[in-house]
């Protein structure tokens, strides 16, 4: 009797779940009446921009259970033209590491339709250019045409100070920081934890003599490389990786070296967040003076009579938000045309 009751229960399972997929119809009205304006392109990027993971689903509909999540601020491919269900316009999407699967673009449409009920914003167009290393890196060709590595993301202009350990940040470095984070780690990023590494903050006035100023304000933090878990030993293998994902996610930052600054000094990271309304006169010097970033040097002050020194990890990284707040690559154009005499 319970075999039976079982095989009764399955039974009606499956057809309740053929009788729901039998029924639904996903297609979209051509005015789209009832739901929220689609913006995703087919074919380009979109970016999860809600404050939580993006729900994956297997078809189109709230009634079947998530497949996996999509975390916040993760590019996808949309694959396919919009579909609507359930009160939501979904999408077929992939995600970086190949997963497909169905998420809704935005809340159900209300009256008045609102920036913040989307869950993803159009990024335009995913693009593939050989890196020194020779590895393929991932750039985004944007509604503008501007061309940026993929993870370039405007920080708000929220300069709350937050503590961090013994270090103090404006809440626009953090949000850096952990982009920096999120880029490190989609990038095949070892263990390092950016938070965890902080050993200078901003607002740190007189804090630290060999600084020069630099954290006096807001946007700086200094990263530490070494491995304390391996008797401090420097993490070579993550220093560029994790270099290159802070300068994408809008730092002016450099490996100081052992001894560079001064006879004894420790190697780490130093980074002024491009921008920050708050960072200290040296700090906006670092990023956009004769000897700063922005001019492909190293942001140390050269010494009287000296020549900046160029800075050896490699050009500016310039994101369109940075262009927009009027901090663009400023190395001088090199004259690469030749003389031709005229008949």
């Amino acid at each position: 009797m319970r075999v039976l009751s079982l095989c009764l229960i399955f039974c009606c399972l499956i057809l309740f779940s053929f009788t729901l997929s039998a029924q639904t119809d996903t297609t979209c009205p051509d005015d789209f009446t009832g739901y929220l304006e689609p913006r995703l392109i087919v074919d380009e990027q979109a970016r999860v921009i809600t404050d939580n993971a993006l729900n994956l689903r297997p078809e189109p509909t709230t009634q079947l259970s998530r497949i996996g999540t999509v975390p916040r601020f993760s590019h996808v491919t949309v694959l396919s033209e919009p579909q609507c269900a359930d009160g939501f316009v979904w999408w077929q999407i992939e995600t970086r590491d190949g997963s497909q699967g169905w998420v809704a673009e935005g809340r159900s449409a209300n009256t008045t339709i609102e920036e913040d009920d989307y869950y993803l914003e159009p990024h335009g167009e995913l693009v593939f250019i050989e890196g020194e290393d020779g590895e393929d890196d991932r750039y985004i060709v944007t509604a503008s045409g501007f061309l940026e590595p993929e993870g370039c993301l405007r920080p708000p202009d929220d300069y709350e100070q937050i503590a961090i350990g013994y270090a103090t940040l404006n809440e626009r470095t953090l949000f850096m920081l952990d982009n920096a984070q999120r880029i490190y780690t989609d990038n095949g990023g070892g263990w390092a934890t950016f938070r965890w590494l902080i050993t200078q903050g901003s607002y740190n006035a007189g804090g630290v003599s060999a600084s020069f100023g630099t954290h006096d304000g807001g946007g700086a933090v200094d990263i530490a490389v070494r491995d304390a878990r391996n008797e401090f030993v420097t993490m070579r293998d993550e220093l560029l990786p994790m270099l290159e994902a802070m300068r994408i996610a809008g730092f002016a930052a450099w490996v100081r070296e052992n001894d560079e600054l001064y006879d004894g000094s420790i190697i780490h990271i130093h980074a002024i967040a491009v921008g920050d309304a708050e960072a200290s006169e040296i700090a906006q010097q670092q990023v956009s003076s004769e000897f700063g970033y922005l001019n492909g040097f190293n942001g140390l002050p050269p010494e009287a009579g000296d020549d900046p020194i160029p800075d050896r990890y490699g050009d500016p990284i310039i994101c369109e938000w940075m262009v927009e707040m009027g901090f663009d690559d400023m190395r001088e154009d090199e004259d690469t045309s030749e003389e031709t005499d005229e008949a």
